[in-house]
């Protein structure tokens, strides 16, 4: 008798784990990453052998680098492989 409460106690009885809604309305909230700025697009001109653009292109093209450039574009890539793996185990039930 003691051999079979030992032998039954220790058997594992896989359950149903109900659905968590805090967990579902975590996932749900997740806002999606951003992308990075397109290039913007400027008015050249060609002018003594040179190729020019006006002071209003300039500043775009200078928020651009601030704002769009490659190392923008890498971390958002990090932060997203980063929420990829938050987000998949949250989805897998304990």
């Amino acid at each position: 008798m003691a051999a079979l409460l030992v032998s039954t106690a220790c058997t594992n009885i896989p359950t149903e784990v109900p659905n968590d809604p805090y967990r579902d309305i975590l996932i749900s909230m997740v806002p999606e990453t951003p992308s990075p700025p397109p290039f913007p697009t400027l008015q050249w001109s060609y002018k003594d052998g040179k190729y020019c653009i006006g002071e209003s292109d300039a500043d775009r093209l200078l928020d651009y680098g601030e704002k769009g450039s490659a190392l923008v574009t890498h971390e958002l890539e990090q932060y997203q492989r980063k929420m990829l793996l938050i987000l998949e185990a949250l989805k897998q039930k304990p």
